[in-house]
């Protein structure tokens, strides 16, 4: 049976590729298919550059009497069987995570916390979906103590896919908000796709990790009772925010497993990011870490790959989030921005994606939401930004797009020293730094 062989030749040689730009002698490549690019075309030349074997699955590429090529029904389905078989060789802890927002930071900051004393491994970047997940898990090493799976979604049944796939014995949702509201439809829709990762979860009567100030997480948890929390002054773990500047966070945490407080600090500014690492808090003493080593593994870590990056051009101070964007991280990081008293704060904002027939609706509700701050200057990037400025009192400026600003972006900031720079990954607002 060819997955048999798959598996066996994986074992023996475990490096996947997927793209023959990247292929090392003796890979196993997969030939996968998108809607612009069919990757058994490319069979042949990656067997000569290098690769083992080629598991492919249209047969017009295929040639039979080469031993190296594996013809299946399907190589996606094969890619991600051969990941659930490599995934069961492994006795210990899988820790899902999803969540409308700060999902990738919460991920980061819970590795960071765990590699203090743990062999902790997972999920790389963005590789969060139905080919990213299978990648990660067969990126795996074998002495791996602790495995970490950001599961991402765009529609209905994405993540009860993965979940299929990882077998998660552990969960952590680190929120239900308005994000990928084109194909999930509304909030509960939200819910209901995210929540497959709990529901997987408690179908393994594994551990829960839960968000107590989210009220759509606690319906999803119901009275199931393997649940560490955190969040709210009732929960395991909640914080309190010592000192918060633009550079960084210094929070007191209380757990009903201490005595008294706990100062931690982190590199990241913002409420939310504090909630982040407060589920990393969690996490890492359910994995039996001390105070000091969470503390250290916190205190060490520092964003990447625009996400809350704090950085300086000429006069500016510039908070660049330009990974990611939907309603909830929108209006967090606005507000968080917001609260510069001592500088003259400017709005750089580009189209929220993947909100459906509400998007005009949400985009005005965000400059609805701007009037109460009155930021020296917004700037909307994209089509959809448009129906936010209407609703705008304060200053306003548009372009279409963030090539569009490049030319009159410093003559619109006018007297701004503060910046945030926060859209959809489309937009590329990141380009704008280099006329910043």
């Amino acid at each position: 049976m060819n997955q048999d062989k798959i598996f066996t030749l994986f074992r023996a040689h475990p490096k996947i590729c997927t793209d023959t730009r990247k292929i090392q002698s003796g890979d196993l490549f997969f030939a996968l298919k998108g809607d612009r690019f069919d990757g058994n075309k490319f069979a042949v030349q990656a067997l000569e550059k290098g690769a083992g074997h080629v598991v492919m699955d249209n047969p017009e590429f295929y040639q039979a009497d080469d031993p190296r090529m594996i013809l299946v029904p399907d190589s996606l389905k094969a890619l991600q069987e051969l990941a659930l078989q490599y995934r069961r060789t492994f006795q210990v802890p899988f820790l899902g995570l999803t969540g409308s927002n700060g999902k990738t930071t919460t991920k980061e900051l819970i590795i960071s916390v765990l590699q203090q004393q743990k062999k902790v491994a997972g999920t790389k970047g963005n590789f969060n979906n139905h080919i990213g997940v299978p990648l990660t898990l067969l990126d795996l090493p074998p002495d791996t103590e602790i495995a970490l799976i950001e599961m991402g979604t765009n529609q209905p049944g994405d993540i009860q896919e993965l979940t299929e796939i990882a077998e998660p014995s552990m969960g952590l949702i680190t929120n239900i908000g308005y994000a990928h509201l084109e194909r999930l439809l509304s909030l509960k829709g939200v819910q209901q796709e995210k929540g497959a990762l709990y529901r997987s979860v408690k179908a393994r009567g594994g551990m829960l990790f839960l968000n107590l100030s989210d009220p759509h997480l606690v319906d999803e948890i119901g009275d199931y009772d393997r649940v560490i929390s955190y969040g709210t002054p009732e929960a395991d773990f909640h914080l309190q925010i010592a000192k918060e500047e633009l550079g960084g966070t210094d929070m007191d945490v209380y757990s009903r497993f201490w005595t008294g407080p706990e100062r931690f600090h982190l590199q990241l500014s913002g409420s939310y990011n504090a909630l982040n690492a407060l589920a990393a808090i969690a996490v890492g003493h359910h994995f039996g870490l001390s105070v000091g080593d969470m503390q250290q593994g916190l205190a060490a870590y520092q964003s990447t790959n625009n996400r809350s990056q704090l950085l300086q051009r000429a006069r500016y101070d510039i908070w660049l989030d330009a990974y990611n964007a939907n309603p909830s991280s929108m209006r967090a990081a606005i507000g968080h921005a917001c609260e510069r008293k001592d500088k003259k704060v400017a709005l750089i904002l580009g189209d929220m994606y993947e909100l459906g027939p509400e998007s005009e609706a949400l985009h005005a509700e965000l400059g609805t939401y701007i009037n109460d701050f009155q930021p020296v200057m917004t700037v909307g990037v994209g089509e959809q930004m448009q129906a936010a400025l209407q609703q705008i009192s304060s200053p306003t400026a548009w372009f279409v797009s963030a090539e569009a600003a490049q030319q009159e972006i410093v003559e619109k900031l006018g007297e701004a020293d503060f910046i945030l720079l926060k859209g959809s990954r489309a937009m590329a607002l990141e380009s704008l730094l280099e006329v910043l």
